[in-house]
């Protein structure tokens, strides 16, 4: 299953069996009216489907079975993934998870916030999250859409068919550039960006056709692939912010202390998925390692996060500020009040 939120994606259909009436309890409730509410999001780590859906389930027993979550399909329902937001937005669609990759356009303080490199760790990712929600969350309900929560998310690692010495040129390399940002990224390494389906990257990195490949840790070890690529460079790209976004009318109708419920099991769930991230990386690592993986380089080599300052987030930032406006300029501000250093 790739790591990344684009490929993959299911629809978590909630029915709410209090609907718009007071929270009772079972033996209180009469007649209640049935409402759906439907999650889009995309497949991230199994580790955080799971603390998600555990989350969902104590929900459930909380409610005496008022509020059941299910998962089906993405393909149920005709919306595309670059419409999650509008239809969130519109009621058309009840919650969805918000990347800037499809909803920048849209909202975009959500391409802002994900600029690579932003944030160098996870710890000063969980840092800026909780310290722009309030802004994130005031211009989402400019839009009609009430900000549940941010899902952690883990790194993005490298992988090469054969040893390199260092990472910072490639030598002409062809390498997998499934999006602009690892295409910036391959050319700021003396890489050559080539675009590989990702069903079809498994054989591209056996017969040649690239030499490397960006990723997550996870999706690599599913796919197998640390055997045709048996050499892994942990680069520290974690600039995805994956927002769980519900339709403001409908939220300001649930009863008060539903919402409170929600609100203390996802945030638990979220808790346990940040803290799981560094040993999510190790798990995969050992995976491949039995799997044929033969190095693993865990820290970039020296210059790394100069380079892709110069290269990637700065142009980046600019081009992003421009689209945000004055809420950007207020966003990041508090992003390098928080990290004490300036990102621009």
């Amino acid at each position: 299953m790739k790591k990344t939120i684009w490929l993959s994606c299911s629809i978590i259909v909630v029915i709410l069996l209090a609907g718009m009436i007071a929270f009772t309890s079972p033996s209180q409730a009469q007649s209640p009216q049935k409402l759906s509410l439907m999650i889009v999001r995309g497949n991230l780590n199994a580790f955080d489907d799971a603390e998600q859906q555990r989350a969902f389930n104590r929900v459930k027993e909380r409610t005496g079975g008022l509020l059941d979550v299910q998962s089906v399909f993405a393909g149920s329902l005709p919306i595309k993934s670059n419409d999650w937001l509008r239809a969130v937005s519109g009621g058309d669609l009840d919650m969805a998870m918000l990347v800037g990759d499809y909803h920048a356009a849209d909202f975009p303080l959500l391409g802002l916030i994900q600029t690579p490199w932003l944030c160098n760790n996870q710890v000063e990712k969980s840092m800026v999250i909780e310290a722009t929600f309030p802004i994130m969350e005031r211009e989402a309900n400019k839009q009609n859409i009430h900000l549940l929560g941010c899902r952690p998310y883990a790194e993005v690692g490298f992988w090469t068919t054969k040893p390199v010495a260092n990472i910072l040129n490639m030598g002409g390399v062809k390498l997998r550039a499934q999006a602009k940002l690892y295409s910036d990224i391959t050319e700021a390494i003396k890489g050559v960006p080539t675009p590989v389906e990702w069903a079809e990257t498994y054989t591209a990195l056996q017969r040649g056709l690239v030499g490397g490949v960006f990723t997550g840790f996870d999706s690599f070890s599913s796919a197998k692939m640390m055997e045709v690529a048996p050499y892994a460079h942990r680069i520290y790209l974690s600039n995805q912010f994956p927002y769980l976004g519900i339709n403001k009318k409908k939220w300001d109708g649930l009863p008060p202390n539903v919402q409170l419920i929600v609100m203390e099991e996802l945030s638990r769930a979220y808790v346990s998925a940040q803290a799981y991230v560094p040993q999510l990386i190790d798990d995969e690592i050992a995976k491949q390692k039995a799997g044929g993986l033969k190095a693993y380089n865990p820290d970039p080599p020296e210059g790394w996060f100069k380079l892709m300052n110069e290269k990637i987030t700065k142009p980046t930032l600019e081009q992003e500020l421009k689209k945000s406006g004055a809420a950007g300029q207020e966003l990041i501000a508090v992003v390098e009040k928080t990290l004490g250093r300036s990102v621009k």
